[in-house]
């Protein structure tokens, strides 16, 4: 509820921030009921969704809940595209005033005069048509199919064992309402076709951890030669990491927490290691994460080929 708390502010502030640009910067438009109307009531269909969000969540009623998530996305998403378009709309907007300004009382070809008008305010309308649609299609994408694809990594020196090896990289999932069991079954079945040798997962699996079990279990049966290796985000956290690291202990799936293990491809010995999450977000954890892989390459050697698991992009800095 802290977090949805937190999202009410800030949908306070861009809703109120979107709507004194469109009234300061895009004055005749504000005059118009429609368009005033659906700049007042974006806001406040975000409450709105987040009202029916956060008593789902709370009385654990999911077919509650989750139109409450959709309408707080798409409503927020429409105010941030809508802040974005406002002030380079009120720009064009200003330009055409000052024009207007300027040659009043010297402009003599009425027909130039009015192709400029249509010109300026058809950009300016288009900005924040375009930008709309943008946000629209991106919210709509995001309930098509997940996207499986690959990645080649190109590594100096690697060893001739591990040309062509293949990895299936599984990381927030956040198993809820979004995304679904189904959704990784589908996954799961999608990637057979590049039969990966070995699959990783680093974090932020299920935030309904009565899902993370059967998310582990159809992860097992997946059957990768070389199993499959797990590190904590920092949802893990939010959501009880001893609950996570219990479930885990009850599964064939290894949690690596500043841990590590080995296994062999041909003659080649492979380190995986994963480490800890600082759990906050946006903080720079420098020190943090140099302490958490000393730790895990503890048990390393100078022959291993080392995979290191980590859910922030900023521990590989």
């Amino acid at each position: 509820m802290g977090f949805l708390s937190f999202i009410g502010i800030i949908t306070l502030v861009i809703g109120g921030l979107q709507i004194l640009l469109l009234w300061g910067f895009n004055r005749e438009w504000w005059r118009r009921k429609a368009i005033r109307w659906t700049s007042l009531l974006l806001p406040v269909a975000t409450l709105l969704g987040m009202g029916l969000w956060g008593m789902g969540e709370y009385y654990q009623i999911g077919w509650f809940s989750r139109p409450g998530m959709v309408l707080t996305a798409l409503a927020f998403i429409l105010q941030m595209a809508l802040l974005l378009a406002f002030p380079i709309s009120g720009i064009f907007h200003l330009i055409n005033r000052l024009i207007d300004h300027l040659v009043r009382h010297r402009q003599t070809d009425t027909a130039v005069d009015t192709n400029r008008r249509i010109i300026l305010k058809g950009i300016a309308a288009a900005v924040p048509l375009a930008a709309v649609a943008s946000a629209g299609a991106g919210f709509t994408r995001s309930f098509g199919s997940i996207n499986v694809f690959t990645k080649p990594l190109t590594i100096e020196n690697l060893p001739p064992d591990l040309d062509g090896y293949r990895i299936l990289h599984l990381s927030d999932l956040h198993l809820r309402h979004y995304t679904t069991l189904d959704d990784l079954t589908d996954v799961l079945d999608r990637a057979k076709e590049f039969k990966p040798n070995l699959v990783l997962v680093t974090g932020d699996v299920a935030d309904d951890l009565r899902l993370l079990p059967d998310a582990l279990s159809l992860i097992e049966q997946f059957k990768a030669p070389d199993g499959q290796f797990a590190t904590l985000g920092n949802h893990e956290y939010f959501r009880g990491v001893e609950q996570v690291k219990a479930i885990f202990d009850r599964s064939a799936v290894p949690l690596f927490v500043n841990q590590s293990g080995r296994l062999s491809v041909g003659s080649t010995s492979v380190f995986v290691g994963g480490i800890d999450d600082p759990r906050r977000m946006g903080a720079k954890e420098t020190t943090f994460f140099q302490r958490t892989i000393d730790e895990t390459l503890t048990g390393s050697r100078s022959d291993d080929f080392k995979i290191l698991m980590s859910h922030r992009p900023d521990a590989f800095d």
